[in-house]
């Protein structure tokens, strides 16, 4: 295999197949972003609890790791910034202590819960339990009311602007509340999920292996340190497949890194260039929705591709000349996490992102990602999955 043509297809890949238009990307935003902006300054408006939110852009798009598949879909983190939680590791053992008293659910990894007392405004829309436990499930209940609201209140304003609303639909999804709004001029489809936070301004404590884990390199220990002073944010999705009551279930807050993430995808280990490290990703994300892979996330590829950082610290390995190397590296590991059924999270020890996907359907994405790597061969694949005359 000559590591220079394959680069090559894989460029050319990226270039024609891969890559977003800056055209594309400016006009979704110019279009989507001042609609958002309405519907969240209403919110702010109508509920005191909700008066100021602090609006920050995650996911792929945020990250420079979208696909030509996805020019349409964005992530907007709604960090409610009247309302900041302290040190959730004591919080959570002041909490542990309630529940050995009184026989209740310990909260699994890469979750807990935030206790906020009786005496809060927090208490309407029964947003507080008995125990004082802030409800997660109800808080993101009450502010998907209020979006409908916002959407309903701009229809009918007495002006152009509330037909640009009229396409706008609402519905929850996992932790967001996603908007779907259709373009009136050429009826191209955003959607937009809006994901209610709170800022745990202390790193948890679930997360100190990352602090404390041995390096070569990546990230430094300049960036590790600014990652863990920032925290990170908790969002109102409920664990799935352990045996605890749903009720339960309802007052638990997932921890989430989105912030932390964001640094280490934009960041190199020294503030050199990012190389091929976005190319890798996003070829990844594209051949993965060529193959049907419906059960490997977005999560899933950007976790690998972060231990793939910390095993090639050196910026040199990240050149876009080794963009084959890096790419067929990335198969590897893949390969190995669904052969064992186990993508251990990036932040927390003991944590299996793979654990709600059968070993079975594991073992079947194990075996085409098999075949990518030995049977098909690199080349092959790509004049199977994008027929291009490369000779032009």
């Amino acid at each position: 295999m000559n590591p220079q043509i394959v680069n090559n297809d894989l460029k050319k890949v990226f270039e024609e197949r891969v890559q977003l238009s800056k055209e594309k990307k400016n006009e979704a935003i110019n279009y989507w972003k001042p609609i958002v902006d309405a519907i969240v300054d209403y919110v702010c408006k109508s509920d005191d609890r909700f008066s100021s939110l602090l609006r920050i852009g995650t996911g792929s798009y945020y990250e420079k790791a979208q696909v030509n598949k996805e020019p349409y879909e964005f992530d907007v983190m709604l960090v409610i910034n009247n309302f900041e939680v302290g040190n959730i590791s004591d919080a959570t053992a002041a909490i542990m202590n309630f529940m050995t008293d009184h026989n209740e659910t310990e909260p699994p990894l890469g979750f807990t819960q935030v206790y906020v007392g009786k005496k809060t405004e927090w208490q309407r829309d029964g947003c507080v339990d008995a125990k004082g436990r802030l409800n997660a499930y109800k808080v993101k209940a009450a502010f998907a009311r209020l979006v409908k609201d916002a959407i309903r209140a701009l229809q009918n304003r007495n002006d152009y602007s509330s037909l640009i609303f009229r396409y706008v639909d609402v519905k929850s999804n996992g932790p967001a509340v996603a908007l779907k709004i259709t373009n009136i001029f050429n009826q191209r489809e955003y959607s937009v999920d809006l994901t209610l936070a709170i800022k745990c301004v202390d790193w948890p404590r679930q997360a100190e292996e990352w602090i404390r884990r041995s390096r070569n390199g990546w990230p430094n220990q300049l960036l590790v340190q600014e990652i863990w002073e920032e925290g990170c944010y908790l969002v109102a999705k409920q664990p799935k497949g352990i045996d605890i009551p749903e009720q339960e279930k309802k007052v638990f807050w997932r921890l989430s890194f989105s912030g932390a993430e964001k640094k280490l995808l934009l960041h190199g280990a020294h503030g050199e260039e990012i190389g091929c490290r976005k190319q890798v990703l996003r070829l990844m994300k594209a051949f993965r929705d060529h193959m049907k892979w419906v059960k490997l996330t977005s999560y899933h590829l950007k976790t690998i591709m972060l231990y793939e950082y910390e095993a090639h610290p050196n910026p040199n390995d990240w050149s876009s000349e080794c963009l084959s190397f890096r790419f067929i590296g990335f198969l590897y590991k893949l390969e190995c996490h669904l052969r064992q059924a186990n993508c251990p999270h990036y932040f927390i020890e003991g944590v299996n992102l793979l654990e709600m996907v059968s070993p079975e359907k594991c073992s079947e994405m194990a075996a085409k990602v098999r075949q990518l790597k030995f049977f098909l061969g690199i080349q092959l694949l790509i004049s199977l999955l994008w027929p291009l005359n490369l000779n032009q």
